[in-house]
């Protein structure tokens, strides 16, 4: 079973099945206060949603238990009927529940509360509560289907200025792109490449800058992958870096193809360009899971760095210990991806929640570090779900000043 499956139907799919039972009771009987609807019926009904909303996992188990894994529609090339009936509504129902169980547990615990006092004697708790349920049900689905459409299905670009020292005023003229995490699979290639490529055009830069992972995993959308970067034509200069799905799949076919149409792919090393006569560097590191780049190597590298006006740090993944010598080494900024920004980011009252932030610290948008600007981008693509919540698909454009 490949790791995205046995992390759905192995760990998500459990952990998610208490607050989806939690849910499901207090939602049915919510409904049955409010309609008078015997309970059995709502409860069957619940039943029948709640078992509709979690067929994926379900079909994975049942798959692999029969030796039938890769039948799977879900190891075909392309969506199919089966990913709008069952995948999407899989991870609708999903953050569905997980947004919502807050509110319920909120209401529960003022429900309670309430009961303390003499003056809820003439207050019909039981009546407000289960009308408040399903107001909340209702306006969170809305929400959340609207917001997983346009943060998955649109590409939109991010403006961000960066402070530089003493930077010569030609270069603030200079206009950078960076994006990462393309990941081209099943699910990100058609229409979202479309909608990628038609960004260049809007923004013209000078020079592009790719965080790594072209692909999601295997070999077969490589190709494709690399046509639609090398279509990418700026004027001044191209870079990237390694990603651990690059590294992956086949790193040096994944350099080769990016190398083979201009892209400089840097593995490691240091590379400069021209502008208005002013030398900025890009500084690219292989800093991944599977290839990690050791502190001594690390501070090495950055000690040997050539002088420039502007000193860009380009890294996979937002590592603090990178960051750390980057600031130590005079870098004026860092670029990195890795984390989609969460990719599925829950807001409950406000506050938002999402797995990444455990591993990184640096996981979405703009930080200082002691003065150095470090721009964690969103990403393109997607990795173990087939959608975005609060953390759309995004290309940097990056202005000096």
């Amino acid at each position: 079973m490949p790791w995205p499956l046995r992390m759905l139907a192995r760990l998500i799919f459990p952990l998610i099945l208490g607050i989806y039972l939690f849910v499901a009771w207090r939602f049915s009987r919510a409904i049955t206060v409010l309609s008078g609807i015997p309970p059995w019926k709502i409860r069957l009904a619940v039943i029948a949603g709640v078992g509709y909303l979690n067929l994926l996992p379900i079909l994975i188990w049942g798959a692999y238990l029969t030796g039938n894994g890769s039948r799977l529609f879900l190891h075909r090339p392309t969506t199919t009927l089966a990913d709008y009936l069952i995948t999407f509504p899989y991870w609708f129902g999903l953050i569905l529940v997980v947004e919502v169980f807050p509110y319920f547990l909120t209401l529960e615990g003022l429900a309670w509360l309430l009961r303390l006092f003499p003056f809820s004697a003439g207050i019909n708790l039981r009546m407000w509560k289960s009308a408040l349920q399903v107001i909340i049900v209702i306006a969170v689905a809305g929400y959340v289907g609207a917001r997983l459409y346009l943060d998955t299905f649109r590409v939109q670009i991010r403006e961000v200025s960066v402070s530089v020292p003493h930077l010569p005023r030609e270069l603030t003229d200079l206009r950078m792109a960076f994006f990462s995490d393309l990941q081209v699979d099943r699910y990100t290639r058609g229409s979202k490449l479309q909608r990628f490529e038609s960004c260049w055009e809007e923004m013209s830069p000078d020079v592009v800058l790719f965080g790594g992972d072209l692909i999601t995993h295997g070999q077969q959308f490589i190709s494709p992958a690399a046509e639609a970067l090398c279509r990418i034509h700026p004027p001044a200069a191209r870079f990237a870096c390694m990603g651990d799905h690059d590294y992956w799949a086949n790193p040096r076919r994944v350099a080769g193809e990016l190398s083979r149409c201009g892209w400089e792919f840097l593995e490691d090393r240091h590379m400069t360009f021209a502008y208005r006569g002013h030398t900025v560097l890009v500084t690219g590191i292989t800093h991944i899971y599977s290839r990690p780049l050791s502190p001594a190597q690390l501070h090495q590298l950055l000690k040997n760095a050539p002088p420039a006006e502007v000193k860009i740090l380009l890294v996979h993944q937002p590592a603090e210990r990178v960051i750390q010598a980057a600031r130590q080494y005079g870098y004026h900024l860092v670029l990195a991806g890795h984390t989609h920004g969460g990719q599925i980011v829950f807001r409950p009252f406000g506050f938002s929640l999402t797995p990444t932030q455990i591993e990184n610290t640096f996981y979405s948008g703009y930080y200082e570090y002691e003065g150095m600007p470090v721009i964690v981008t969103n990403g393109i693509g997607l990795t173990l779900a087939p959608v975005r919540y609060h953390a759309p698909a995004e290309i940097v454009r990056i202005r000096l000043k």
